[in-house]
């Protein structure tokens, strides 16, 4: 099987561009709240915000899903989302070179570049399932699990060195550029979805609480939702620590990093 995806130009094009993100998302994670830090002089309490706003429009993943899985063509879902994110985060070197950037700026651009995100990531499954063979499903996973934790491992380095040599507005830019290389490794890939259906779809809300009472009655889903949400709540703690000021780093956040 693993032959087969590495004659696959498609996934090729599609493992690509996730590799790519990845690596840009570790960038950003480091640089704006080291941004908000050394130009802004943010707080603790500031770059703690930073951090949960980019995370805040997971709370609607529900709401977005029911709205995305409305959209029989996932991919222009997902090419939209990376545009979005480019354009959102291109406006902070942009307001870094005018000497205007705002905490409210970068407020905005976590909260809105999570929104994109969790768009993306509700179109992101149904798009795989069409391109790849459900025969390579566990090969392909394999793959882009692999640089997800490649990125989680280099990326901050990456990101850490970007900051050093460019400055953190322009380690932002570069992240913006890697959600366009995304879009352009992705935009080209066939528009696979499920033909559209004649039958209107049912209300918002009602989708979005089908969609719940389904995850929770899985036993598979529930239990990943239960470990994600654990793994997720107190890795959050140490995602904050790259934007502490000088000093005022705990012993635990320290020894996180490590």
């Amino acid at each position: 099987m693993s032959g087969t995806l590495w004659r696959d130009c498609r996934f090729r094009r599609f493992w690509a561009g996730q590799t790519v993100s990845q690596f840009g998302d570790r960038v950003t994670e480091l640089a704006l709240p080291l941004l908000a830090v050394s130009t802004l002089h943010a707080s603790a309490v500031q770059v703690s915000w930073l951090t949960a706003l980019v995370w805040t429009p997971n709370l609607l993943a529900l709401l977005l899903g029911a709205l995305v899985d409305r959209r029989t063509e996932k991919r222009a879902v997902m090419v939209a989302a990376d545009l979005v994110r480019a354009a959102l985060l291109l406006t902070v070197p942009a307001a870094a070179l005018l000497g205007t950037p705002t905490l409210v700026q970068l407020y905005a651009v976590a909260l809105l570049t999570g929104l994109a995100s969790v768009a993306f990531g509700t179109a992101y499954p149904s798009y795989f399932a069409h391109l790849v063979p459900p025969a390579s499903y566990i090969d392909a996973n394999s793959k882009l699990s692999a640089s997800r934790s490649v990125s989680f491992v280099a990326g901050p380095a990456v990101g850490g060195w970007l900051v050093q040599v460019l400055s953190a507005p322009l380690a932002v830019a570069a992240d913006a550029l890697s959600f366009l290389a995304s879009a352009l490794l992705i935009g080209p890939l066939p528009a696979a979805g499920p033909p559209p259906t004649r039958s209107a779809p049912p209300r918002l809300l009602r989708s979005a609480r089908e969609g719940l009472v389904h995850l929770l009655r899985h036993p598979v889903l529930r239990a990943a939702l239960g470990c994600a949400a654990t793994v997720n709540f107190f890795t959050g703690f140490l995602r904050g620590c790259p934007g502490l000021r000088a000093g005022e780093e705990s012993d635990s956040c320290g020894a996180g990093q490590g």
